[in-house]
């Protein structure tokens, strides 16, 4: 009898631990798959609330002036600007009289300008304007409007 006591006793211990080796193995293996969602913002344009010729002196036929660009970014993360391109006829109002030959050219500009998330800034272009001899004499004292395009991306 004492023989079968001692089997019984093996046969339950081995037992015992065939099962808590398969419950370790059942845990170490317990596997999935699936998928995950994300969805992307839809990029909003940069909107150029102004854009104007502002020059640090004022602007005379022979001369350069600085352009001042207001840009609003309506996106939700920084967007770097690499180019501000003139985009249409440039126009003068306010001034002594007739301004239909305004003589203002503007000069392209690459550079990086960051604008923040949800944000306005304010970019000077020094040297950005020229104004030429063929300037109407009732230009004088006009403000000038320079349509741009902006190109930018993602600030990283």
């Amino acid at each position: 009898m004492r023989i079968s006591i001692k089997r019984g006793i093996i046969a339950g211990a081995a037992l015992v631990s065939i099962t808590g080796a398969g419950i370790a193995y059942a845990a170490w293996t317990a596997n999935s798959t699936g998928t995950g969602y994300a969805k992307a913002d839809t990029a909003k344009e940069l909107s150029t609330v102004d854009v104007s010729a502002t020059v640090s002196g004022d602007l005379f036929p022979g001369g350069t002036g600085a352009v001042t660009v207001k840009v609003r970014n309506p996106n939700p993360y920084p967007v770097t600007i690499t180019a501000i391109n003139g985009s249409g006829a440039i126009t003068g109002s306010g001034g002594a009289g007739t301004c239909a030959t305004t003589g203002v050219t503007f000069t392209d500009q690459s550079g990086s300008w960051t604008v923040d998330a949800n944000a306005r800034a304010m970019i000077t272009l020094t040297g950005a304007v020229a104004m030429s001899n063929a300037s109407d004499d009732g230009c004088q004292g006009a403000t000038f409007t320079i349509p741009v395009t902006l190109v930018g991306a993602s600030a990283a």
